[in-house]
């Protein structure tokens, strides 16, 4: 066995021969052991220091402890018994209130060393995942939001709560999804992702849900739904508010009991997962459209966390260039020895509505065009500008006088109209620049019948 120099280790326990033993069977694993005869100590431990694992004996700890309080003051401390005196029933209580594994103190050191290492493993596979996921995607940032967003993602990770990413489309929300799974003690298990503006309504249903044998027309053998799939991990549902109505009443009787029943079948499966959601949609501008039902909202919803676009993340632009251009010479086996004036000077000043997913796009076309190692402007993408910016600042010329509150309103519809149009029709993202609620801007779009 190899030895994890990083692994933190804390036996609890004041008897000799226990601590010798499990001394013996982690000197294999783990030199960061740390011995404490107490729980009084073993907590002062805790609270000084961070241990990736606490190792005592259940009678031991059921004395000073309960598992309930221990494993939600200590979430990211995974808690093993080692029984001295083990029964079938301590065990499955054990396991039942947390305990990431049960262990008899009296089998071989071989034996105890290995079951150790397979739950310990399951540290190093978080973290390997982790790692790809920092080399496949840049989640260093200079930029507040950004920062603020990433911590926000860490911290909700230790819960169970249900989590709805927000942000416009390509701002990376399922990699945000990704990162707090992997952040979650479910991070071990399957992170599942279901992108529901690719299916229709019924083929959404028979996705999540899984069907039965024979339950329609091409079911030529029993399948499991994305619901179990995700079994003690994570289900993300990217695209939200794409789902329709009537499977949205589905979703939310699964999200109150925890249970699903296949396509075809009466039997109800408990299943116990993190729901993860995305959309670029205004949620609550839908829900005021009865697209979006308000009940389902709220469940989804328990946490909100926006994912900022690069125009608010313009610090970060140097360091998503240079690592998207060093990531896509080894993608297309292309390098590249320099770039000309002007595609440099346009991945500079470029908007990038498509956000980090179309800066991607972008700078692979001008790695893939190159010439002879050199970006030239045969890189840059075709655009074609809609609507020049300066129309939107004309004066408006008036026929008569009117009256100040006039004036107002007509100036207020105006801007609000204006406001919506930069931001895509988007009355979250309006709300926010205006300072002002959704439902305040809602009302106002209403007031002044100011079309979508």
């Amino acid at each position: 066995m190899v030895i994890i120099s990083d692994i933190k280790i804390l036996i609890v326990n004041n008897d000799k021969q226990y601590i010798d033993t499990l001394l013996a069977a982690l000197s294999n694993i783990s030199k960061n052991v740390i011995v404490s005869h107490n729980f009084k100590k073993a907590i002062v431990e805790l609270l000084d220091e961070s241990y990736d694992f606490v190792i005592t004996d259940s009678n031991l700890f059921n004395q000073n402890y309960t598992m309930k309080n221990f494993i939600e003051s200590y979430p990211n401390t995974k808690l093993i018994i080692v029984a001295s005196t083990p029964s079938y029933s301590d065990g499955s209580v054990s396991l039942q209130n947390g305990a990431s594994l049960y262990i008899d103190l009296k089998e071989e050191i071989n034996s105890l060393s290995y079951k150790l290492m397979t739950i310990l493993n399951e540290k190093i596979n978080i973290a390997n995942e982790k790692e790809n996921l920092l080399k496949e995607y840049l989640l260093e940032s200079n930029n507040e939001s950004y920062n603020k967003m990433l911590n926000h993602c860490e911290k909700v990770a230790k819960t169970n709560v249900n989590i709805l990413l927000t942000g416009e489309s390509g701002t990376g929300k399922e990699v945000a999804a990704k990162y707090i799974h992997l952040c979650s003690k479910r991070g071990n298990n399957s992170f599942v992702p279901v992108n529901c503006s690719s299916y229709t309504e019924t083929l959404l249903e028979s996705e999540l849900f899984g069907y039965e044998q024979g339950s329609f027309t091409g079911a030529v053998k029993a399948r499991q739904g994305r619901f179990e799939t995700a079994n003690n991990g994570s289900l993300f549902l990217d695209e939200v508010g794409d789902i329709d109505l009537r499977t949205q009443v589905k979703l939310l009787r699964v999200l109150e009991t925890k249970k699903v029943s296949r396509l075809g079948s009466n039997i109800e499966r408990l299943i116990d997962f993190r729901l993860i959601s995305a959309t670029n949609k205004d949620l609550i501008r839908e829900i005021m459209q009865n697209n979006f039902r308000e009940d389902f909202f709220y469940r989804i919803s328990s946490i909100t966390i926006r994912v900022p676009s690069i125009k608010e993340r313009k610090e970060d632009l140097d360091r998503l260039i240079e690592y998207f251009l060093k990531k896509s010479q080894e993608e297309n086996n292309i390098k590249i020895i320099g770039i000309d004036d002007e595609p440099k000077n346009f991945l500079y000043s470029y908007g990038y509505p498509g956000n980090i997913r179309e800066l991607k796009s972008i700078i692979d076309r001008m790695v893939v065009l190159s010439v002879n190692g050199k970006i030239t402007k045969d890189g840059i993408p075709i655009l074609y500008k809609i609507k020049n910016d300066s129309n939107s600042n004309e004066i408006t010329n008036y026929d008569k006088i009117i009256t100040f509150k006039e004036f107002k309103m007509k100036t207020e519809a105006n801007y609000i109209t204006w406001v919506l149009e930069k931001t895509g029709g988007n009355v979250a993202e309006a709300a926010r620049h205006l300072d002002i609620s959704s439902r305040q801007l809602f009302n106002k779009i209403k007031e002044y019948d100011i079309k979508k």
